[in-house]
């Protein structure tokens, strides 16, 4: 895993924050649109936490 480059900007992912650290998170795409995606160190955790708790959902998910 390579280290993260952080710059300051302004965080598209959660809180929204101008001016602050942020890291790429890769890009996304909505309706054939395609942008980059930033996030702070704040909600980049928030984003941690949440897939975390949909993994452990899934396992926890009875088989089909």
């Amino acid at each position: 895993m390579r280290p993260r480059t952080w710059t300051t900007g302004r965080c598209r992912l959660y809180c929204l924050r101008p001016q602050v650290p942020v890291v790429w998170l890769g890009s996304v795409q909505t309706q054939g649109q395609q942008a980059e995606l930033y996030a702070c160190e704040d909600c980049v955790q928030t984003l941690n936490a949440l897939v975390w708790e949909a993994l452990r959902q899934r396992d926890r998910a009875p088989a089909r």
